[in-house]
């Protein structure tokens, strides 16, 4: 069975992708696992208000295993697990661990976590999680409550072959929630040849999903400016669920220091991000 990974510092944001989390779960039929680093950090957790005193790393297990209690009754897959697990180290890199050895399908993890942690447990962390994940990521925007449907689903496309690799996994998860999908060409140039290729790239993606998939496909081109920053005003105005993007994992370290693209989409996109890891082979 799929198994998804839910990074908790029991802020109210990371609560929050819990629920989202279960509701992914719930559709594909996963497992689901609850993870808190421990990080040397002291806060209590937001649904205990302002009765609770005491450090939360004191009581880590208790609040854990509260959350849960709260959060379980969401969660109807049958024959179906729902647990948890502690780490202790480096935020990012503990998740990623865990993600590895339990063969994590996805990950979903808020944007941005309770103030006083270092650096932040979620935020600061989120971009790196999805640098350094072994699987697709959710990563749900603080702030906001979601509906458990995916109706829409943008797939950005470039002129690269590498942007056409999160296809397979994004079809597939249109494919559980009956989700239609919005190609959006992603053109910073004006010349005439540019917009060809892109257009060309977007007809291989469309001709692959009505290959493998009932699908339903619209296509649309961003041009010119910040593209991350249009990508994600089209992405709300056309009130999409989910907005995937990739992530390269390249053996060229140069490649892997600056992603200001997806580092943008991440932190600004009020709708869920699913990033999806590609490589070089």
């Amino acid at each position: 069975m799929k198994r998804i990974l839910i990074p908790v510092d029991f802020s109210k944001d990371s609560v929050n992708a819990v629920k989202y989390g279960i509701n992914v779960a719930n559709k594909l039929s996963a497992d689901v696992r609850l993870i808190h680093v421990r990080t040397g950090d002291n806060y209590a957790p937001e649904f205990a208000g302002n009765e609770v005193m005491l450090k939360i790393n004191d009581q880590l297990e208790i609040w854990i295993k509260e959350l849960l209690e709260r959060v379980k009754v969401d969660y109807y897959v049958a024959g179906g697990k729902i647990d948890w697990k502690i780490r202790e180290g480096n935020v990012f890199q503990e998740i990623a661990n865990q993600a590895k050895y339990d063969d994590t399908s996805l990950i979903v993890v808020a944007s941005h976590g309770a103030s006083g942690f270092q650096d932040k447990f979620i935020g600061s962390n989120a971009y790196r999680l999805v640098a350094n994940a072994p699987c697709p990521v959710i990563v749900v925007r603080h702030g906001v409550v979601y509906d458990s449907d995916i109706e829409k689903i943008i797939i950005p496309v470039d002129f690269s072959k590498e942007s056409t690799k999160i296809v397979p996994v994004v079809a597939g998860l249109a494919t559980v929630y009956h989700s239609k999908i919005i190609l959006v060409g992603l053109r910073d140039s004006g010349f005439k040849h540019v917009l060809l290729r892109i257009k060309s790239q977007m007809a291989l993606v469309e001709r692959y999903i009505q290959e493998h998939a009932d699908i339903e496909v619209e296509k649309v081109v961003v041009s010119g400016g910040n593209l991350a920053k249009k990508l994600i005003t089209f992405a709300e105005e056309a009130n999409v669920d989910v907005l995937a993007i990739r992530i390269h994992h390249s053996s060229n370290p140069f490649e892997n220091i600056f992603r200001p693209f997806t580092n943008c989409i991440i932190n600004n996109s009020s709708v869920p991000v699913l990033v999806v890891p590609t490589t070089d082979m």
